[in-house]
């Protein structure tokens, strides 16, 4: 039960974050830019990819950030 209560608050804190950088960009630009979006999304997929297929995490922290600041 414990273990159900941290994920959720874990997942709630990272979804947090994303509706910051949402919310900001939207104020500042008076438009709704979507790109931190795509460019979070992809970046951690890139990253939870890698680490899959073997490379180590700092490597894989690497190419998501590069990836994620070209989308």
């Amino acid at each position: 039960m414990l273990d159900l209560i941290i994920s959720t608050l874990t997942q709630g804190f990272i979804y947090a974050l994303l509706s910051f950088g949402v919310y900001i960009t939207y104020k500042i630009l008076d438009i709704a830019d979507l790109t931190v979006d795509g460019s979070l999304g992809t970046g951690g997929a890139v990253c939870v990819m890698m680490m899959l297929a073997g490379y180590s995490n700092g490597m894989s922290l690497a190419a998501a950030f590069v990836i994620g600041m070209g989308t």
